[in-house]
């Protein structure tokens, strides 16, 4: 009996956008050109009215400083760049441009692992504890008007997923995870306030409360230091009478000699 030899199969190329331009094809990294790379990026963020973007369209778009004569040549040149690095990437015909459903995009990944978080389902996916998919700048150091917007967006949606998984860790009672993504949320955001009530939340809930009322003075002097405000009177109220004991009196009198001190990997630390 003959047996049919099978070739294996491809794998899907993979599109990183988050913390940096990064494309890998049959697990290997590939090295693209600036306007080829702003083609890719501008075809995995923008969603147009229709299935496609019209090519007039998205020449113009990335390259309006230019003639229409020469951003259509731009956008010739950049598209047959990308398919000399896999010509699965994107499908172009004489009026439209799409990216291949194949690609794997990152930002993609993270949009649709936040949507399950934030969604408060009461059973978590192994992948979704990964913290890596929820951090990261949209390609940092790009200054695209196109991208401003949609970097800001999915910075807030970033921190929002990453509080809901602190959240459902600490109920399911993985604590130290909890911690680690409710420290990525303030790295993100040091001044957000629902931030630091993830982290508090977390060490009130394994019984910590000592930690609980030192981050929480830590917090106060941050916030009084960079915007001469105090804390919400909840979050005041749920450190307060943690542990049995009113004390809030004492943690807004302590909170004023303490110099705040960022989580690792914070902003702030420097």
């Amino acid at each position: 009996m003959t047996q049919t030899m099978q070739r294996p199969a491809r794998t899907s190329p993979r599109l990183a956008l988050l913390g940096g331009f990064s494309l890998i094809v049959a697990g290997r990294p590939v090295s693209l050109p600036i306007h080829a790379q702003r083609v890719l990026a501008y075809l995995s963020l923008v969603q147009p009215g229709g299935s496609a973007h019209l090519r007039s369209s998205l020449a113009e778009r990335l390259w309006s400083e230019v003639t229409t004569e020469r951003s259509h040549a731009s956008l010739r040149t950049a598209l047959w760049r990308i398919r000399q690095a896999d010509k699965r990437l994107v499908h172009a015909s004489r009026e439209t441009v799409t990216l291949d459903e194949a690609v794997e995009v990152d930002v993609r990944r993270s949009a649709a692992q936040a949507a399950r978080l934030l969604a408060d389902h009461p059973d978590l996916q192994p992948l979704d504890a990964d913290l890596s998919a929820l951090r990261g700048d949209l390609l940092p150091g790009w200054d695209e008007d196109w991208l401003l917007l949609e970097r800001e967006r999915i910075h807030h949606v970033q921190i929002h997923a990453l509080e809901a998984l602190s959240r459902r860790l600490c109920r399911l009672g993985r604590h130290v995870e909890a911690i680690e993504a409710a420290y990525a949320a303030i790295a993100a955001e040091p001044l957000r306030e629902s931030a630091h009530t993830a982290l508090i939340d977390v060490f009130l809930a394994e019984e910590n409360v000592a930690q609980a009322r030192r981050h929480f003075k830590q917090y106060t002097a941050l916030l009084w230091d960079e915007l001469a405000i105090q804390p919400s009177a909840m979050l005041t109220e749920r450190v307060s009478t943690a542990g049995g004991r009113p004390a809030a009196r004492a943690l807004h009198a302590g909170a004023a000699g303490v110099r705040a001190i960022p989580a690792p990997g914070s902003v702030l630390a420097g």
